[in-house]
């Protein structure tokens, strides 16, 4: 019975002073900050090493980025400082025709262009969760077979390579 508690006295202890280690303000790799509404930096320096450190909390904003000649700004959930290209919307893009939509049982999916590689097709509700998921060869029309769902909104998304297409679906 003492040889238990003595080990637990020893634990209490250790953990003890482990926590007044963590609170210890004096240590180079500790940095205090408070975090307002936009968010916080902070640069530290280490071993002759530059760090920023920035910090968030629920940031409603729009998500964008914007260059002039001489900066680049970035508004929205912390960005990571690489470079960012400009995606041009024409070549990701694959045009298709849903049908009928509203549905009651299928949809007929049917391409505008050639589609040259296997088709991913994926159908969420709106919650975000995946309720179809399938693989279909390279083809120009595809029926996919949606009667076990409920009446409601689904987001479709296809994706055939690098091109992509997405659409709203109305389940009767």
């Amino acid at each position: 019975m003492k040889q238990q508690l003595l080990f637990i006295t020893s634990i209490f202890l250790v953990c003890i002073s482990q926590f007044t280690n963590a609170q210890n303000t004096s240590n180079a790799y500790l940095v205090r900050s408070t975090i307002g509404v936009s968010g916080s930096s902070e640069s530290i320096t280490v071993n002759n090493k530059q760090y920023i450190v920035q910090q968030s909390i629920g940031q409603l904003s729009v998500i964008g980025t914007f260059k002039n000649s001489a900066y680049t700004f970035r508004q929205g959930f912390i960005q990571p400082p690489i470079l960012s290209a400009k995606i041009r919307i024409e070549e990701t893009n694959i045009q298709a025709l849903i049908y009928p939509n509203p549905f009651e049982k299928s949809i007929t999916i049917s391409f505008k262009e050639r589609v040259k590689e296997p088709l991913l097709i994926y159908v969420y509700d709106m919650l975000g969760r995946v309720i179809y998921n399938g693989e279909r060869e390279a083809t120009q029309k595809t029926t996919i077979n949606l009667n076990y769902l409920s009446s409601g909104l689904y987001v479709i998304h296809i994706k055939t390579g690098e091109k992509k297409f997405k659409a709203n679906l109305i389940k009767q």
